[in-house]
Parts: C-alpha cells; structure tokens; sequence
C-alpha cells in the first residue's frame, strides 16, 4: 500500500497577505511614475502657444498646401555650361543637392541632353547642337552610333518610353550643317604652349577641343590618310556615312587643329621627336590589332581578325568572302557589325557564334535584332574548340557546347559540355577583342609597357612613366565605346592643362561622380496616349540595305524630332513643364494643368489646385519629376471666398515663405462681395 504525505494547507489569510503587498508595491510605483510625470511637466515649457503672437515652427516634411518653383515660358530650363577643366565640378555640386538629371549622370562624358532637347524645343537648334558638342565633340556621329545609355536612365521609362536622344543628337547635327560655316572660326592661342596628340579617334579629338579652348596650340597626327581613328576604319558606312565623319572632324579643324594625316608617330615621325618639339604629347592611339584565339587551325588561309575585314569592307568595299560561307566568333557589337559587313560584301551565308545564351550576348539588342532582320543567323551557347581544316584552307569550326560563361563571382570562368557541333564555312572571323600594338611607337623612349604590351597609364590622371606624355582613350580602358572615350579625352585635357600652368594633377581637382540609377522593367504603353509616345526611327528595308552600305536609318523628320523634344520632362530643372503627371496622380483630382506644345512658344497655361479637395498625401511632389511642385508651410488657410480656395497659376508661383495661404493674396477679387454669415 502505498501511502502519500499530504502537503500541509496554506491558510487562507497568508496567501491573501502576500497579494495585499505586492498590489501595494505596484500601487507606489505607479503613483512614483505619475508624480514624476507631473513634476517633469511642472519645469518643462508649456505647449500651448499664444497665437497668433506666437506659432509652432512647422516640419520641412510638412505637406501643406502647394506652390510651384518656375513654369515653363516664364522660367528658362538652366543650361549645363563651364570650362572644360571645371565641368566635373558643376557636375559634382548638382549630383550633391540631387539637382542633376539622370540622363546627365549616366553619360560618361555628362552630355547636357536635357538643355539639348529644351533649346530643339524651343527652336534654337543651332544652340543645342553647340550646347551638346561641348562633351560629346562629335553630335552628328554619336547621333547615328553611340549606345545612348543616358535614354537608359530617362525618367520617362518610367512613365511610358524615353526620349529619343541619339536621334535627336543627328538632327540637331543635319540641321547645324546648313548654317556651320557662319558659326566656325580659329578660336585665340592665349597660352604660348603647344600640345602634340598621337591619333585622332574620338579620345583625341576630344581632348584637342578642350585644349583649343583653352588656348593652346594642338598638332594631331594621324597614321591614315583620312582622320577618325576606329571611328574611320571599323564602324561601317552604313552606320556612320564618312561625310559626316570629315565634316564634324572638318570643324574641329576650323576651330585651329593642325591635323596631319598620312604620319604614322614611331615609324615616319618619332616619338622622342614630338616629346622634344612640344610641351606635352597625348597618346590617343586606340587598339590596333584584333585578338584571335590560340586554337588549333587558325593558321589556315581564310582566318582573318574583325579590325582588318572591317578595313576591307570599309575601304574596299571588298573582303574576299563573296559568294562563300562566313562565321564570326564573338558576340559583342564589333562581332555583330562584322557579320553585317560580311552580307554587304558578297557573303552567301553568315552565322555568329558565341559562348553567351541569347539573352546574356553582350551586344547591344538592337543591333542583334536588326542582324537578324537582315539574315545573320546567331549560334548561342557555343564556344571555338578547333578550326576544321582542308587542304590548309577553313573548312569549319568545331563548335564545344558551353554550359555557362561567369562563375559565382562573376567573373569569365566558361565551363563547357561534352557535345561538340561542326559548323562549316569558308572564311572564319575572329571579334573576340582588340589589342594595342605600340612597339614601334614607343621604341626610344622611355615608356613602360606591361608584359601584356600594354601601356603603363595611371587611369585617373591619364599619366605615363614619362613627364609631359599623357594617353587616354582605349588604350587605357580597353575596347569600350565611342563616348567612354570622349570621357577620358575630356579627363587628359584636363590633366595637360594642369600640367602645363604648374598645378598639381590631382590636388584640389573634382572626380566625376558616377550615379547609379535603378533599373526597371518597360512601362506598359498599351493605353498610352500617342502624342506621349517615343518617335519611331524609319529604317531602310532589311532586304535591301543588307546587299549594300546605304544608311541603315533614315533620321527623323523636323516635326518629329521637335515633338520628341517636347517629351523631355525637363529632370530636376525645378520649372513646371506641363507633362501632366502630378494631376495624373492626384487621388483626390484637386490638380488641372494644360500647356501650349508650340515650337518656340512652349508655355503654361493652366495650373489650377483646389485646396478644397486636397488630402496632403505628398503624391503628386513625390512624382513631379522637375522638382518643380512643393509643398509649403502655409497650413494657416483663410479665405474671403470657397472660390478662391482654387489656387490658379499665379498664385501657385507665390512665394512658400510664411504660414499663411490666402488665395490671391487675401484681396476679394472684383465683383466678388465678402461673404457675410446671413441672420437666422
């Protein structure tokens, strides 16, 4: 028998006197905080106010009623100018105070495309071509060529589509042409020092705009015997027509360039001459030779880099692939305008092999899509093991599947399959990279080059091993593009002007900024209004520019390219320009606003705000992408009337200084009795 010991009972009274305690405990404690409480606020300044002698200082987040900074027609868009050796500092102090627009900050060389498209707009074309040259040198080139990402962060891309500034680069180009011999002339040599540049691709071109202004004689040598670097012997006709090459070329020239071509520097000229001959010498030499990879077979005869078959094709109009069967190896756009070349030159069949899946090519899409549309046939996902070989000419290429090109890091680390393909063809061209060759270029001087043969550049200062000798362009960053260049061209000049007035290269000098903007998927346009909409670029047919190098686009037509010039929003210019979208946005429709789309007559017409319907959310502020709409401090709001509760354009530009908001200034407008509150 088990037997339990029973607990002895808590009497009733013990267990009743310990809760009695600790709600006397909490009761103290509490009573402790609230005399606290009280005594705190006994020493502490009252709240309250004596109003209207006194007032409560307002939040600047507070959303009170709106006012508007500047409208278009009566305020001017603010143009992006300076010296050339002081832009990155304009630059700078905009992106500081969030004032500089994202089209501005994604161009490497900060071409100021909001003024271009405000002065088109305005009908001030020659302006704006003058405007846009002072970064990009070259308007009427870059606007049949360049990669455009500043269209990549226009802010319409958010809203519907961006604008179409490369296109509107060439006409503001194809316009500036008919009037550019009044507005040419010798610029003043001020300096009495003279800068010799080696090569005159677009790195060159612009860092002799920037030393011309600034007042030093420049001397430019070229090795053919027409200028434009790359620009001239690799993009095709069809892309870049050379008479708009020469001719921008041809001002530069006009502004005082003394430009010799036919002279190649290291072998008709040396080096070491031009170092003594001049104060400081600028390297803009480019990459002159393709890379073609170490594989089996690529001694055969019909192997060829993509720079000598882009000569050829250019030149010639010839490069030995008539009638036969073309592949190109690479993928990026040097690859892609290869191809297109080939079809223009006779090619029979073109195909483009390259290691990246369809969507990860590094070409621009565009280009691909208009390749494709032309007749060259992509081949993704496949690598160059082995080139076939018969007889010692091509046969082929052996083909290695290839399961991806990037590791985890993202760095170039491809890994391939076991499945091999054979593609045949009769000519095999290599676009796989471009390399410098500068031997002979340097041989006598002093000039350090890598064990890769490349040479050794400080990639901010652009400065050599040797005082006074500068270089930029690709050969310092590698293959890149046209207005990457231009950039560092602008960066060289800047560092020679420096230079050459005895100032520190770096000290106090100003880095451009580099923004990173966010990237998002393409607006649904399925509703959007036509008139809101991108101007379509006409292209020529693809069957038949393909058997030719006629110009692939054809350019916008006036009309077109000023209403493509209204679409700019005008990004954080702080003037209103109409688009619309703080009343497109408003929950509460309390905003009206209309303009007038006129060349040369833009204005503002309307901007009404009902007070009565607004909520204060902060909506349309948030979304107004000029910063031109703010919200104000005026949470005082007396009226004479409900009706003038309607805040119209004029007094939406009122000052947003004080607390109160009136309506027209607290004034009853005429024939607008005060309301009195009628007897009962």
């Amino acid at each position: 028998m088990d037997v339990k010991r029973a607990r002895p009972a808590v009497p009733p009274s013990v267990s009743g006197d310990a809760e009695d305690r600790m709600g006397l405990v909490k009761g103290a404690a509490s009573l402790a905080k609230g005399l606290g409480i009280t005594l705190k606020a006994g020493v502490s300044r009252p709240l309250t106010v004596r109003y209207p002698q006194q007032k409560v200082a307002v939040s600047p987040r507070w959303r009170g009623p709106l006012a508007l900074r500047g409208v278009l027609g009566r305020d001017d868009i603010p143009l992006l100018k300076s010296a050339s050796h002081a832009y990155n500092e304009l630059i700078d102090g905009l992106y500081r105070s969030d004032r500089l627009p994202p089209c501005v900050g994604n161009c490497p060389a900060n071409v100021d495309a909001r003024g271009q498209a405000f002065l088109i707009a305005d009908n001030r074309v020659a302006e704006a071509y003058e405007l846009v040259r002072d970064r990009n040198i070259l308007p009427g080139v870059l606007g049949r060529i360049c990669h455009h990402p500043c269209e990549t962060a226009c802010k319409r891309n958010f809203y519907d589509e961006p604008v179409a500034i490369r296109p509107l680069h060439r006409f503001a180009y194809e316009e500036y042409r008919k009037i550019r011999h009044e507005r040419i002339s010798p610029l003043p040599r001020t300096q009495g020092k003279s800068v010799c540049v080696v090569g005159s691709g677009p790195s060159g071109l612009a860092a002799a705009y920037d030393l011309l202004k600034l007042g030093y004689r420049v001397v430019m040598y070229e090795r053919e015997r027409k200028p434009g670097g790359a620009l001239n012997t690799g993009v095709p006709a069809y892309r870049l027509p050379r008479d708009v090459l020469y001719e921008e070329i041809g001002d530069i020239v006009g502004l005082g360039l003394e430009l010799n071509t036919g002279v190649e520097v290291g072998k008709d000229v040396p080096l070491v001459e031009l170092i003594r001959e001049h104060d400081a010498v600028l390297l803009a030499v480019g990459l002159q030779q393709s890379r073609i990879l170490p594989i089996p077979g690529t001694d055969a005869e019909g192997v060829v880099g993509a720079l000598e078959f882009l000569w050829s094709a250019n030149f010639k109009h010839e490069a030995g692939v008539r009638g036969k069967r073309v592949l190109v190896i690479g993928g990026g756009n040097v690859a892609v305008d290869v191809a297109r070349c080939a079809l223009r030159v006779g090619a029979s069949e073109v195909k483009l092999a390259c290691l990246e899946s369809e969507s990860e090519m590094p070409c621009h899409p565009w280009e691909i899509a208009e390749a494709l549309d032309e007749g060259v046939v992509a081949l993704c996902s496949l690598g160059p093991e082995e080139v076939l070989v018969r007889h010692g000419q091509v046969a082929g290429m052996r083909m290695r599947s290839c399961l991806s090109v990037f590791d985890e890091t993202g760095r170039f680390a491809p890994k391939f399959g076991d499945e091999t393909t054979d593609v045949p063809a009769d000519v095999i061209v290599f676009a796989i990279g471009q390399a410098p060759k500068i031997d002979a270029l340097v041989a006598g001087t002093e000039l350090l080059v890598s064990g890769r043969g490349q040479l050794v550049v400080d990639g901010t200062l652009f400065t050599t091993s040797v005082p006074g000798v500068f270089a930029c362009g690709e050969i310092v960053t590698g293959p890149g593009s046209a207005i990457g260049s231009i950039a560092t061209g602008h960066e060289a000049a800047t560092s020679i002007h420096r230079y050459l007035q005895g100032l520190p290269l770096d000290g106090d000098r100003v880095a451009r900024p580099v923004p990173v903007y966010p990237k998002h998927a393409p607006a649904d346009i399925t509703n959007v209004e036509a008139n809101r909409r991108r101007a379509v670029m006409p292209m020529a047919d693809p069957e038949e520019r393909a058997s030719d190098f006629r110009q692939v686009e054809l350019g916008l037509t006036r009309q077109e390219a000023m209403a493509e010039a209204m679409r700019c929003l005008r990004c954080e210019s702080e003037v209103c320009v109409g688009c619309t979208f703080c009343a497109r946005t408003c929950p509460d429709y309390a905003i009206k606003v209309e303009r007038v789309d006129e060349a040369g007559a833009r204005c503002l017409t309307r901007y009404d705000y009902d007070l009565s319907k607004c909520c204060y959310c902060g909506l349309c502020a948030e979304q107004c992408p000029t910063k031109a709409l703010q919200h104000t401090g005026q949470y005082e709001l007396s009226f004479w009337h409900r009706d003038l509760m309607v805040f119209d354009k004029g007094e939406m530009l009122r000052p947003p200084t004080g607390t109160r908001a009136t309506g027209r200034d607290g004034v009853s407008p005429p024939g607008c009795p005060v309301p009195r509150r009628e007897e009962p």
